[in-house]
């Protein structure tokens, strides 16, 4: 009886498994968006960079969440 149970759990999880890439987290999502980047991989940030532009894009990419981000 107990096995048959365990069985049934399984065979109603692995019905509804999802493959497909997920977002759970809208703030880590706007920041890794914000962040530079050089060849696909995140860079360091320098000092000539323009904060002002960057923090725009930050704002703007977290509002389309309704997530604020933390830095």
């Amino acid at each position: 009886m107990n096995r048959e149970a365990r069985v049934l759990r399984y065979r109603e999880k692995r019905k509804n498994r999802k493959f497909e890439k997920t977002i759970r987290y809208a703030s880590r999502k706007a920041y890794a968006e914000s962040r530079p980047r050089i060849k696909g991989r995140f860079a360091k940030r320098t000092e000539t960079e323009n904060d002002n532009v960057f923090l725009s894009h930050v704002y703007a990419s977290a509002a389309q969440y309704g997530v604020v981000p933390t830095f």
